[in-house]
């Protein structure tokens, strides 16, 4: 898929916040999405990357051929938030203040329709390299023990299970620590 473009974003904007935001409560649910006061947070003191999808423009969109988009046109689109957009994937990002060099990936997510085609892989090799030009040496983050799919990437990726912990969301609402070092 050469139409999705990778980008971290650095400007808060309200659009933007709410898209993510309905993001979060269709693919995550409504008890662990977060919401608008939460992003703004993570946009200016943590990392938000998104993977977006440059919407199929046909010459009945203004003449536009999608061939001639450049790479150039696809980022310019993210900064802005251009409606030529769409995000597809999120992935947010936090610094620990207790460990030194460690980053907490807080949320991870591919639209349902997306999953499956590289997407998250692309999405998350874009965090890691982001996170080690920032000099971090730890990234952690914690899975359902069911989500098998998530294991899988989050192994391929070189992240390794070190630990279970318990009620981490809530009563009975376990999960495994992953842990990738740099």
């Amino acid at each position: 898929m050469d139409d999705i473009i990778i980008k971290e974003v650095r400007n808060v904007d309200c659009d933007l916040v709410e898209k993510i935001v309905e993001l979060e409560k269709r693919n995550l649910g409504e008890d662990a999405s977060v919401n608008e006061w939460v992003i703004p947070v993570i946009i200016r003191y943590g990392k938000l990357i998104v993977a977006k999808r440059y919407r199929e423009l046909t010459r009945s969109d203004n003449g536009i051929n999608k061939s001639a988009i450049t790479e150039n046109d696809m980022e310019e689109s993210i900064v802005n938030n251009s409606d030529d957009t769409e995000i597809i994937g999120v992935c947010e990002i936090i610094k620990s203040l207790r460990e030194e060099n460690t980053a907490f990936i807080h949320s991870f997510y591919i639209e349902k329709k997306y999953r499956n085609k590289g997407i998250g892989k692309k999405l998350m090799q874009n965090a890691i390299n982001t996170l080690k030009d920032d000099n971090i040496k730890i990234i952690e983050l914690t899975v359902d023990p069911a989500n098998k799919t998530a294991i899988n990437l989050y192994s391929k990726c070189g992240f390794e299970r070190t630990g279970l912990r318990k009620n981490e969301y809530g009563r009975g609402v376990d999960r495994d620590l992953m842990i990738l070092k740099l």
